[in-house]
């Protein structure tokens, strides 16, 4: 059995020797940790855990606040844009790509004669006898069509043209990158005009009526009808927005011209502004510029507002002879007739305020005025005018050419018959 008895133990070597305890050490700085109270290092931890969570409501309602002012934004550029280019966003762009890229003069043309040249600032149709072109200014041709009309007339807005066979029942619409549209007529086309929202009006003979006036929207509807009953009409103007149409018509009286001008919305056949011009026949209506549209009488040039109808007159003894519009305004010439020589000119703004007129000595081929200079081509040779009548710049054109266009403020294309020239004027001091 195990022995449970009590050992015994000597107290002198069995007990366990006493421990010194080390006098301690002074301890450094580095080492030393500073304590903090545990109330403040407890406010110190939970001030510097603690985070707002924002939720995903106050996310939802920023990018819904970007999106709306994105929205509104790319609206409003529309917007401007549609005030702009009235053809439309779309259209107005690609007519805008169309005009890149370098062209080259010369220019061969297809033809015999050249009818009629408009130039809308930065693109130019030349229509000939067999033929209708676009050009942009720099010389790169845009399209050609040939149309094959007998009498062929052009009539052009901001980025289309209406083209059409006088006493013929053909038509056809363009834009720079070629024909848009034809269209047929059941009696004979006295006249027309194409506005820059794309809307046009054709003027027809008719067999109840001495003219029957119908407009179309641009895609071909035709939105309204007007029927003069015994005088003919002889121009028509549409105004930017094709919501109203100036309309004359001319009669005879005592063995005299009597014309009438009238100018009607769609929504009554009753004119709602009309003006006689007796003894007097109406040349033309322009209808170049978007506030107002021109009346082009022998002696008479009237600008008159499309809205409220304020009318700037201009008046000459002589006979007027040339009306050119462009973005800049409009030239007119106005001659004697007995003496071609003898030419008084003047020049308007877009409103038809007079701007500066002057006498020019010598015979007047075509004019032309961009950006406020005057060009003027006198048989062979082409002049810069000054707002006096001084010659700035010249250059010589050769024989042939019968009408120009500007490209830049000191060079002029000349067109003639067949061909077209790109003329650099030169300054005096330089020749």
């Amino acid at each position: 059995m195990p022995d449970y008895r009590k050992k015994r133990h000597s107290k002198i070597f069995s007990a366990p020797k006493p421990r010194r305890q080390k006098s301690a050490e002074p301890v450094s700085d580095s080492e030393n940790i500073k304590m903090s109270p545990a109330e403040k290092y407890r406010k110190t931890t939970l001030n510097q855990s603690m985070k707002v969570v924002k939720g995903k409501k106050f996310e939802q309602r920023r990018k819904l606040k970007m999106f709306v002012i994105i929205t509104a934004a790319i609206l409003v550029v529309l917007g401007v844009m549609e005030m702009a280019l009235p053809m439309g966003v779309i259209e107005g762009i690609t007519h805008t790509v169309s005009l890149f890229g370098a062209g080259s003069y010369p220019i061969n043309l297809d033809s015999s004669q050249t009818i009629n040249v408009i130039n809308r600032g930065s693109h130019c149709y030349v229509l000939t006898d067999t033929y209708l072109y676009a050009f942009s200014s720099s010389g790169k041709t845009l399209f050609s069509y040939p149309h094959g009309y007998e009498n062929p007339v052009l009539k052009t807005s901001a980025t289309r043209a209406l083209l059409f066979d006088q006493n013929g029942t053909k038509a056809c619409i363009f834009t720079v990158n070629g024909l848009k549209s034809e269209l047929d007529t059941e009696n004979g086309i006295l006249t027309g005009s194409i506005s820059d929202s794309g809307a046009y009006a054709l003027a027809c003979r008719s067999d109840k009526y001495a003219s029957a006036v119908s407009v179309y929207k641009r895609s071909g509807k035709r939105v309204y009808e007007w029927y003069s009953a015994q005088n003919t009409v002889n121009n028509v103007a549409i105004s930017p927005d094709g919501k109203k149409i100036a309309v004359s018509a001319f009669g005879t009286q005592n063995g005299q011209y009597k014309s009438v001008l009238s100018v009607l919305n769609f929504k009554s056949a009753t004119a709602e502004y009309t003006q006689n011009y007796d003894n007097s026949l109406i040349y033309s209506l322009e209808d170049y510029h978007r506030s107002s549209f021109a009346v082009i009488s022998e002696n008479s040039i009237e600008f008159i507002k499309w809205s409220g109808y304020k009318k700037q007159q201009y008046q000459n003894e002589y006979s007027i002879s040339m009306f050119r519009p462009s973005k800049s305004g409009y030239v007119a010439v106005f001659n004697r007739k007995n003496d071609k020589t003898d030419n008084h000119l003047a020049v308007f703004s877009k409103t038809g305020e007079l701007k500066c007129e002057f006498s020019y000595k010598g015979i007047i081929s075509d004019i032309a005025i961009s950006g406020g200079h005057i060009y003027c081509m006198s048989e062979t040779d082409i002049y810069l005018l000054g707002n006096d009548g001084t010659i700035l710049r010249q250059a010589s054109c050769g024989f042939g050419a019968v009408r120009i266009y500007v490209c830049s403020s000191n060079a002029v294309a000349a067109v003639a018959d067949n061909k077209i020239e790109k003329i650099n004027l030169e300054q005096e001091d330089e020749k």
